[in-house]
C-alpha cells in the first residue's frame, strides 16, 4: 500500500516575476521575508490575500 499522506506547508510572501535562469523568460513566483524565491508551478493551490487601504467597510 502506497503512503498517501501529504505534507501542507504555509509559504507567506510577494508575487513577482524573475527571468528564468535557462532561457530568460520571465517566470512567477512569491519572495518570502527571508528573500527566498519560490516559483510557482502549474498544480500548486494558492490563498490570496489583498489589503484593502482606505476603503470604507462593508455595510451589513
Amino acid at each position: 500500500m502506497k503512503n498517501t499522506s501529504t505534507r501542507v506547508e504555509k509559504i507567506e510572501g510577494v508575487v513577482t516575476a524573475r527571468p528564468c535562469g535557462c532561457c530568460g523568460h520571465h517566470e512567477i513566483g512569491i519572495v518570502t521575508a527571508a528573500g527566498d524565491y519560490i516559483p510557482l508551478k502549474p498544480g500548486m493551490q494558492v490563498r490570496i490575500m489583498v489589503e484593502l487601504r482606505g476603503l470604507e467597510p462593508l455595510a451589513s
